[in-house]
């Protein structure tokens, strides 16, 4: 594999073949699950978690998977331990969105963690996001700040922050979040791991608190494409009570397959950005160098269309979509929400219901566009992030930055495309650089075969 953290040290993951491997050497998959909560609660205090599963119903879960296991039952994550962003219901736990004020008390769990419970994992906890999911830099939360796994002086990246630092610091198998413009990839870019998000609908948003009922999904947190693509085929499929599942889900493959063709597309060098990070833009070269060497071809296609997909996401009539779940919200508890937080979600307030339309129509014909763009291609590649800025940097100034974070992110969903982020050569400070192998909706094997293959070592 790359060289991702150069002279940086960082904990191992505690991914599925060291779980598997202690199994198999005759482990206690309770023991398994109580170490895990034991290193959430030495975390406890640095704003990676917003609430941890107590320590006695770790014990009881896990027992009970073992039980099953025991007595014949194939759970193929058996040993695994997991968390889950904010946003996502747990039942009997607290659903804040990492807003106390507003905390919700579900009484069931969202689908895709009653399957991961269903086959063997063991929820730890739940973990820090940037407010309602409004950021990309993981600083829009209450103190304290979740800080990089890697280097702590900088962001952990949004929204779903803790998920990413969770798998990184070591601390769970894989994790959970959501994503409606970039939070299940930028998240994974600045701590050095894999981040899978896939084709919208593909799997079931039941039990989610959304940012955009159009946009949203949930992606995987983990140390590798493989044990991503394992997750994500258990989460997956057609769920018939969630309007917003696609029919063909259950057609649509998930696991690692060999790209269709040896051509890819890279955005045109004039038009890319690295907001004066040079050391960005070299890893990215670099990783391309390394794409070349594997023997792919590498196109440079028109950037253009891609950008304006992603200014709809926050600079368009689409924003009054957040005012569905937040507008009551942010008039009756203005002063417990983030600054940034409102400053996202309140100019919705200012757009028409024609504005919103033709917001609506312009998606459509630049979701066809990218069909039309890449339709020859077995992927897009681009950087994941075109930086990665300190804490004190994004303090500094949080609107523009924030927006920096996800101009490689942020035109995915409205274009109905799938993405998994892989780390790659380093970057600044010795931090890895990420990129993303973009596909066509439904592609989602195709790309986590392109970043399996680019992690591969020689």
């Amino acid at each position: 594999m790359l060289d991702i953290v150069a002279a940086k040290a960082r904990p191992a993951p505690d991914g599925f073949a060291t779980a598997r491997a202690a199994l198999a050497d005759g482990a206690d998959p309770v023991a398994l699950a109580l170490a895990a909560a034991d290193r959430a609660q030495a975390a406890s205090g640095d704003g990676i978690f917003t609430a941890l599963v107590p320590r006695d119903v770790v014990e009881r879960n896990a027992a009970a998977a073992a039980a099953r296991a025991a007595a014949g039952e194939h759970l193929p994550l058996l040993g695994l331990t997991f968390a889950v962003k904010d946003n996502l219901h747990v039942a009997g736990m607290a659903t804040t969105l990492n807003c106390p004020v507003v905390a919700l008390m579900p009484q069931e769990s969202a689908l895709a963690i009653t399957r991961l419970e269903a086959a063997g994992a063991v929820l730890i906890g739940k973990n820090t996001m940037d407010q309602f999911a409004t950021g990309l830099n993981g600083t829009r939360s209450p103190d304290p700040l979740c800080r990089n796994a890697i280097d702590p002086a900088f962001i952990p990246g949004g929204s779903s922050s803790g998920s990413a630092v969770a798998v990184a610091a070591g601390i769970v198998s894989f994790s959970l979040g959501s994503d409606t413009g970039g939070s299940g990839r930028v998240p994974a870019a600045c701590n050095g791991i894999v981040g899978m998000k896939p084709t919208v609908g593909l799997v079931s948003t039941r039990g989610a608190v959304y940012n955009s009922r159009l946009l949203d999904c949930i992606p995987i947190f983990a140390a590798n494409v493989e044990d991503a693509s394992e997750i994500l085929a258990l989460i997956a499929g057609y769920d018939p009570l969630d309007p917003w599942s696609r029919r063909d889900a259950d057609d649509i493959q998930i696991a690692p397959v060999p790209a269709p063709s040896m051509r890819l597309a890279i955005p045109r060098s004039d038009q890319m950005r690295f907001f004066g990070d040079v050391e960005a833009e070299a890893a990215f070269a670099a990783n391309l160098d390394r794409l070349r060497s594997l023997g792919f071809t590498l196109d440079e296609i028109d950037f253009a269309p891609f950008e304006e997909a992603g200014r709809l996401v926050f600079q368009s009539a689409l924003v009054a979509e957040r005012l569905v779940e937040y507008d009551e919200v942010i008039t009756a508890h203005r002063d417990a929400i983030h600054p940034a937080a409102l400053a996202a979600i309140e100019p919705g307030r200012g757009y028409s219901a024609k504005e919103a339309f033709e917001t609506l129509y312009r998606m459509r014909e630049l979701k066809r566009a990218a069909e039309l763009a890449l339709v020859d291609y077995a992927a897009f590649v681009t950087p994941t992030v075109p930086t990665i800025y300190t804490i004190e940097e994004m303090l500094a100034d949080p609107m523009t930055r924030n927006a920096a974070m996800g101009a490689y992110t942020y035109f995915v969903n409205p274009m109905d495309l799938c993405v998994v982020a892989a780390p790659g050569a380093p970057a600044r400070a010795g931090l890895p650089s990420s990129l993303s192998f973009i596909g066509l909706a439904g592609r989602d094997g195709v790309v986590a075969g392109l970043a399996a293959r680019f992690l591969q070592p020689d």
